[in-house]
């Protein structure tokens, strides 16, 4: 289930199993981070080993130090976010719970504030809140910096590129292409969400529909992304084919038993 949203403030309330679990909100809210981020990382890894893979001299190039030096900085934020959320849990449950308390006398008319499975975002209350919001933020900034410099990098290169066949700079386009588009999945199931979210936290907003149609993103932005995959990568396509070929034949012999 969707969480809900309490507009003009920056109040989630998580819904579902794990709230039914008696997991907190601010766990959830931190663990959706976290899995956002890990997604992000894979996308920024996927653009590395491309860069690596089509570029054969790519040790050499200037390039490579922008792109390893964004790339190592997201993994780097990859594994501080956890570790500082996870790390301070406990206190900032505890200064959860005083923002909402204060929150709930400045507008008693949502008793959902004070509930456990909520959860608010402070972005200046504290030292905990602003590193979280300076480590999702500085993920933004790489994910920007490094995914369309490298596809134009790529593109240009393997358009002049003297070095390889006509038959593997073909195959180098498709499968750039390919992440081209699962990148746009991405970035936009995922990359305007977060958008939204940082400038809903920092400004406020009212616009209830943008906000569930956020979540909903979130929420399918993993399927939409490997159709694209299998629609746009012929290989994936032939080994589909090839599978539910084999399934095919295991099951026509089995009716013929």
């Amino acid at each position: 289930m969707l969480p809900v949203v309490h507009l003009p403030h920056p109040l989630i309330r998580a819904t579902g199993i794990m709230s039914d679990l008696g997991f907190s909100g601010l766990f959830q809210f931190y663990f959706l981070s976290a899995l956002i981020i890990q997604t992000g990382c894979s996308v920024m890894e996927m653009f590395y080993f491309r860069y690596q893979a089509s570029v054969f001299d790519h040790k050499e190039r200037y390039f490579t130090k922008f792109v390893k030096f964004f790339t190592f900085s997201f993994r780097f934020l990859t594994f501080f976010f956890p570790a500082i959320t996870f790390g301070t849990f406990f206190y900032s449950i505890q200064l959860q719970e005083e923002y909402k308390k204060e929150l709930a006398i400045k507008d008693p008319t949502i008793p959902e504030i004070t509930c456990y499975s909520s959860v608010l975002a402070a972005p200046f209350s504290d030292s905990i809140m602003i590193s979280t919001m300076i480590t999702w933020f500085g993920c933004m900034v790489c994910t920007f910096s490094v995914i369309p410099s490298t596809t134009i990098y790529l593109n240009s290169y393997l358009r002049n590129t003297q070095n390889m066949s006509s038959g593997v700079i073909r195959m180098q386009k498709m499968l750039l292409n390919s992440l081209i588009v699962q990148t746009f999945v991405h970035g936009i199931m995922l990359g305007v969400p977060n958008i939204l979210f940082i400038y809903t936290i920092y400004f406020g907003s009212n616009f209830e529909v943008a906000a569930y149609l956020a979540f909903g993103c979130l929420t399918f932005h993993g399927v939409f992304s490997t159709i694209a995959m299998i629609i746009f990568t012929k290989p994936i396509q032939d080994g589909i084919i090839e599978i539910f070929g084999n399934i095919a034949k295991v099951f026509q012999r089995f009716t013929r038993c």
